[in-house]
């Protein structure tokens, strides 16, 4: 088919159908060829023929090799046909003048780096209007809408190989999920671009990213450690060098959180970290960016000492311009200049021969040159009393190699806070989020290495750093985490409370509400409790938090003495609670719910016979919270086992905290003595009280005045009555505590005044308690 041009318009003549069939047959003969296009083609000027570009692919000369796979062409992913010269002779529309028309200088291109790849030139200028529209969809979050108008520009004769398009189609694909799309564009785009240039950068950053999600962190490492040698000077645009240390930043960051030993930690000590988002802008400028025409002249290549602290790797500095030098010459180099003393195990020294190195920095520790030569060997390092010692990474326990990993994470989160650049580079809104991101993630490993002191600081410094929404959301988490590990109960609420205000995510939703609920639960608002754990139950995806707040909301229930709607909630999230100690605790909670709600006959029925049970299979270690204990103990004594219920209330009382909770198992603990008839075990445990709140006061002081009468101290007894009849205390107390003084006056032998309490009057007597204030002593 041909198109022709008429008065500005473009019109398809179709032949019919026998036509097509005779031109399909001269062509069979002849030799013509008819591309017939898959996607309505794009007006692009063509004033004169062009060549088709070369294929880019993994073969060097496609033409050799008809028979080569399609994976070799990029377009190959997208159906697209090879560019023809059907278009040579057509007259298309003019365009503006491009201002990226030159085309660009050929270069030879080496290493992941092929020299076999073709040169990024342009003989036939791009759509812009095609283009741009590309670039806003992709800023405004439709990266497939994207991928769809940037292929029309690689399907175009000689732009496959366009630099500028390969990185946008790498881009929008990342972005799209299409991984395997993204990886191939950017493997032509590096191929295409000049050796060291800004768009062969920012397509091996695009691979690094590509590598990350799909969890080949090592890969990854080693690539962004060989950049970070090289171009992570001043040489380099900004936009290129914080990005390398972003990068390598999230992918140190990811290879810690996936040790076991971090897992574990986490389990205890939850905390929030936060990745960045791609840079979308930043990214497009790079793949327009024009290299300088004039490079820097190369410096001097040696290695030179700069800086050197009392032989502290850490502290030294120095300046390496290095190509292709050996590491085991460079570990040398590096001993001869510092007079370090260095001890390479075996399996290093094998992995380290005949392995090459390219270093090209002005200045750099000496702690992150060895870092990342030594990563792509699988390579770990120490120093102790001023010896260095080079190890493999396996040689290391998990828990040393945890260690090495934090420290070096570590490290590169203090560069990232170094190079950031609020006015330059990233933009003001984007440093911000990553300055304050890369302090918070330094905070959160502080905290894995016992540093709760620094990680205060760190966290105080991110919030001057004045991040906003998700990371601000994840900082309160931090916060409110960190202060529940330290005791600070109510700032850790306060904090919870406002990491809710201003998150949106589902996941960190389900954590916070899932905090709120045991903070309520222990300062005693079991409503509250409820309500948030309830919440947090709804939201919770993550199976550790799903099981938390299902308990959390079963023992507030239970302590509100609604049964039923805890046997309600424990028998919904039992999918969620097995395994291990929560499948036995709640256990024991569900049988004791329903045991209330039955509630006994003659005897045990077959629910107490499932309490005797279930409270038979815990195990020591399962009861780890006041709650659990307090909630076993009950269980415990609704079966008629005081013993064991006197038990756990004594374990309930040791780690109950101060306040709501302490009182009132407290209270419980002398009620189950009395019971006993530990007359003497009941008193201790009430003058222990000290101070008890103004509405637990009276429960306490008619239970002191029980014991008293039954010790057989009357005169305390009748003391303790009159101090609570001369409280403001409700009827039915009132009623309970004159009975208890008749019957002290009675056993003293005062039998009118006896007479006139159990007809409800309160005799008059000049030892008389006085009145009771709002926080008031329990001993007479």
């Amino acid at each position: 088919m041909r198109a022709t041009s008429h008065a500005g318009c473009n019109t398809v003549f179709r032949a019919e159908v026998l036509w097509i069939s005779v031109f399909l047959a001269i062509g069979a003969v002849g030799g013509l060829v008819y591309n017939w296009p898959s996607e309505p083609g794009v007006d692009v000027e063509s004033p004169v023929a062009v060549e088709p570009a070369p294929a880019v692919g993994v073969v060097a000369n496609p033409a050799a090799n008809p028979s080569a796979d399609s994976s070799a062409d990029p377009r190959a992913d997208l159906g697209a046909e090879p560019p023809g010269s059907e278009g040579s002779g057509a007259a298309e529309p003019a365009m503006g003048e491009n201002p990226q028309a030159a085309p660009a200088a050929p270069g030879a291109v080496s290493g992941i780096w092929n020299d076999a790849g073709p040169t990024s030139q342009r003989s036939q200028p791009i759509d812009f209007g095609v283009l741009e529209l590309g670039d806003r969809l992709l800023l405004g979050g439709n990266s497939i809408g994207a991928v769809k108008h940037y292929s029309k520009l690689w399907q175009q004769a000689n732009l496959p190989v366009d630099c500028a398009v390969l990185i946008r189609l790498g881009l929008a694909s990342e972005l799209a999920g299409l991984h395997q799309q993204a990886e191939k564009h950017y493997h032509s785009a590096i191929r295409v671009a000049k050796k060291g240039s800004a768009q062969q950068l920012v397509s091996l950053l695009g691979l690094a990213r590509l590598w990350e999600r799909e969890g080949q962190l090592g890969e990854a490492i080693s690539l962004l450690g060989e950049l970070f040698l090289v171009y992570s000077h001043e040489a380099y645009p900004v936009i290129i060098r914080e990005s390398i240390h972003q990068q390598l930043a999230d992918c140190l960051q990811r290879r810690l959180l996936a040790s076991q030993v971090v897992i574990e930690a986490l389990r205890k000590e939850p905390m929030e970290y936060h990745w960045s988002p791609v840079m979308v802008e930043p990214i497009l400028e790079l793949a327009d960016f024009k290299s300088p025409a004039d490079p820097p002249a190369n410096p001097a290549s040696g290695l030179k000492l700069l800086q050197d602290y009392d032989g502290g790797v850490s502290l030294m500095l120095v300046q390496a311009h290095l190509k292709g030098i050996s590491v085991l010459e460079l570990i040398s180099e590096l001993q001869r200049l510092s007079g370090l003393q260095v001890i390479v195990t075996e399996q290093a020294k094998s992995s380290l021969v005949g392995r090459l190195a390219d270093v090209d920095s002005p200045v750099m520790p000496v702690s992150m040159l060895l870092d990342h030569a030594l990563e792509p060997m699988s390579l770990a390092w120490s120093q102790s009393e001023g010896v260095l010692t080079i190890m493999a990474r396996d040689e290391l326990t998990s828990k040393d190699l945890a260690s090495f990993d934090l420290a070096r994470a570590q490290r590169i989160l203090r560069q990232v806070q170094l190079s950031l650049n609020k006015e330059e580079g990233l933009g003001h809104a984007s440093g911000v989020e990553r300055t304050a991101a890369a302090i918070m993630n330094e905070g959160n490993n502080a905290r894995l290495s016992g540093g709760w002191d620094l990680a205060v600081e760190k966290y105080r410094s991110a919030r001057d750093v004045g991040p906003a929404d998700e990371l601000s959301a994840k900082l309160y988490f931090n916060e409110a985490s960190l202060s529940l590990v330290r005791g600070e109960k109510l700032n850790a609420l306060h904090s919870s409370y406002m990491a809710l205000d201003q998150t949106l995510s589902a996941e960190l939703q389900a954590q916070v509400y899932s905090m709120i609920a045991d903070l309520e639960l222990e300062f005693g608002q079991l409503e509250k409790s409820i309500t948030a754990a309830s919440r947090g139950l709804r939201r919770a995806d993550d199976p550790a938090v799903f099981a938390q707040a299902a308990m959390t909301l079963a023992k507030a229930y239970l302590l509100t003495g609604d049964p039923y709607s805890a046997n309600a909630v424990l028998f919904e999230s039992s999918a969620g609670l097995d395994g291990g100690s929560v499948e036995r605790l709640a256990s024991v909670f569900s049988s004791f719910a329903r045991f209330q709600h039955v509630g006994p006959t003659l005897g045990l029925q077959d629910e107490g016979q499932r309490v005797v049970l279930a409270l038979a299979a815990l195990q020591p270690d399962d009861v780890v919270s006041y709650a659990d204990a307090l909630i076993v103990s009950k269980a415990y004594s609704a079966v008629g086992l005081r013993s064991n219920a006197i038990d756990r209330l004594n374990e309930a009382l040791e780690i109950a905290p101060a306040g709501y909770w302490n009182e009132r198992i407290r209270l419980q603990l002398a009620e189950m003595y009395y019971a006993s008839q530990a007359l003497d075990k009941a008193n201790e445990t009430i003058e222990s009280f000290g101070t008890v709140s103004a509405t637990l006061l009276p429960r306490v002081l008619y239970l002191h005045a029980s014991v008293q009468l039954d010790l057989g101290n009357l005169e305390q007894s009748e003391a303790i009555c009159r101090r609570l009849l001369s409280m403001d205390i409700d009827q039915e107390i009132q009623s309970s505590a004159l009975e208890k003084l008749g019957q002290t006056l009675q056993r003293s032998g005062d039998h009118y005044a006896a007479a006139l309490c159990f007809a409800g009057l309160l005799p008059k007597s000049e030892g008389a308690a006085s009145e009771a204030g709002g926080e008031t002593a329990v001993s007479p």
